[in-house]
């Protein structure tokens, strides 16, 4: 049954009271116990509150734990909110503190413009190739 007191407006205002989700595809880890231990992870996407994030199937990862994300070079504490298969739902609990970079993002753009043609070689003669197989074969129990 649906609300027949809710308004298009108090859904636009659910919408806009929601952060923002940015996908991403980020390398992650997910740090327990003091941080002497660690899950590698694929962040999904980011907002401002929480993140979605996908582990390998098999890993058991408790309801609280620390997120680092290696190139954007932060960390923030994390609990689980809902998780379906291998994927987790996380809310931030704390303030993301900023860590050492692992490495800095490198983007090549491809820029067509400054591509230069490929040399073109002379012609040279067609080769020939002998089609004859080398090695002898057994025809009916003897070789020919």
């Amino acid at each position: 049954m649906e609300d027949d007191n809710a308004t298009p407006t108090d859904d636009a205002a659910a919408t806009a009271e929601r952060p923002r989700r940015i996908r991403v595809l980020k390398g992650g880890q997910a740090a327990f116990n003091q941080e002497h231990s660690a899950v590698p992870c694929i962040v999904r996407d980011l907002s401002e509150t929480g993140a979605k994030i996908e582990f390998n199937l098999g890993w058991i990862v408790p309801d609280t734990f620390t997120l680092f994300v290696e190139l954007d070079g932060f960390k923030v504490e994390c609990e689980k909110v809902w998780h379906k298969g291998s994927i987790y739902g996380v809310r931030f609990i704390g303030p993301r503190m900023p860590t050492e970079l692992a490495r800095k993002q490198r983007v090549d753009l491809y820029d067509a413009r400054n591509v230069q043609e490929p040399v073109k070689q002379e012609a040279q003669a067609p080769q020939t190739f002998d089609r004859r197989p080398t090695i002898k074969r057994p025809v009916f129990g003897k070789f020919k």
